[in-house]
């Protein structure tokens, strides 16, 4: 049976050729001798059930973009708790991870609601945006993973961080960065994190096919 990949909307949610990460980890799927289904579902799809998919993916966008999605997914809350709780493998990149937590403030102070899959909260701010390389250590793989953050927010109430930040620019707040619970991984990296870090992305595809 086929691994099935969704990537959603990967007609905006792309800023930073996010479809690399997709390319890469069915590549690598493929070379481990698995079949794989990719589809994308988008904004103008009225029916998503996340539960059919062995690996869901969302990458990064413009603040106003994230909040398009954000509208749309919001629509399909129950289905992707519910393939969040039967633990299936989801990987949300750049600012796309911050619609999971319980509300979203913008620069212009307006407070949006969440998907609510975790606590955390987020808060803009228009006065600078944050950017800068950042090198990243977690409980896997055992290799530093490198990468680029450019957010114009702060993320509040995380329990369970997915990395360490080993290096980051003086005006990152944190040495905490993302989200791990379960089989989800949120991180403020943006571009093709799998990329950039082929031992995540191995990483990735055997917990894919172990889940499977």
């Amino acid at each position: 049976m086929a691994i099935k990949i969704l990537h959603l909307y990967s007609d905006f949610m792309n800023l930073y050729g996010e479809y690399g990460n997709i390319r890469l980890l069915t590549k690598t799927l493929e070379e481990k001798g698995q079949e794989v289904s990719p589809e994308s579902k988008t904004i103008t799809d009225k029916d998503i059930d996340f539960t059919a998919y062995d690996f869901i993916y969302c990458g990064a966008g413009t603040e106003s973009k994230r909040t398009f999605a954000l509208n749309h997914l919001m629509k399909f809350r129950e289905s992707l708790k519910e393939a969040f709780d039967s633990d299936k493998v989801i990987l949300f990149t750049g600012n796309s991870w911050e619609m999971l937590g319980k509300s979203i403030t913008t620069a212009e102070g307006k407070v949006l609601e969440g998907l609510k899959l975790f606590d955390f909260t987020v808060k803009e701010q228009n006065a600078r945006r944050l950017t800068g390389d950042i090198k990243a250590k977690a409980d896997f793989p055992d290799t530093e993973l490198i990468g680029f953050i450019n957010k114009c927010s702060e993320v509040e109430g995380v329990s369970s961080p997915l990395f360490t930040l080993t290096m980051k620019p003086e005006s990152f707040a944190s040495d905490m960065e993302g989200i791990r619970e379960k089989n989800l991984f949120g991180t403020q990296i943006v571009g093709p994190v799998l990329v950039k870090n082929p031992t995540f992305c191995e990483y990735m595809a055997e917990l894919i096919i172990r889940n499977k």
